[in-house]
């Protein structure tokens, strides 16, 4: 039976590609077991899911903001972007210390120090502090 060089690499790319797409994205550390999603580390704090609520745990799986959030984004720039389901969206820091409380209908990401808001219908842009921006 004669075997190409061609198949053999493909076998190998296919291997590969399983482990590293499909396995490790399913792989659960002791960590993130407890939980029943875990996010990856942004800025030291990953995102984890437990009981239908989300939280952020550090590097040594501490859980330094309680799952307590409908919806969460990964920490971008020291904050990250919280939903509480009839409040809205806020900003936390990476000590879990809510800097704009929950209320906007939506945050975009920050870029240059500033990040475009909506709220009541009305558009405009808040810096890291949460103060609007005129």
């Amino acid at each position: 039976m004669k075997y190409s060089l061609k198949g053999f690499w493909l076998f190998c790319v296919f291997v590969f590609a399983f482990h590293v797409g499909f396995g490790q994205r399913h792989h659960k550390t002791a960590v993130s077991k407890m939980y029943d999603y875990q996010g990856p580390f942004c800025n030291g704090l990953a995102k984890v899911k437990m009981n239908k609520k989300w939280g952020f745990i550090n590097e040594a799986g501490t859980l330094i903001v309680s799952a307590k959030y409908d919806e969460v984004e990964n920490f971008s720039e020291g904050l990250a972007r919280v939903r509480v389901s009839q409040k809205g969206w806020g900003l936390i820091n990476t000590s879990g210390s809510e800097i704009v409380k929950p209320m906007f209908e939506w945050i975009f990401d920050f870029e240059n120090g500033k990040a475009k808001v909506k709220a009541g219908g009305q558009e405009g842009f808040i810096d890291k502090n949460g103060n609007l921006i005129r």
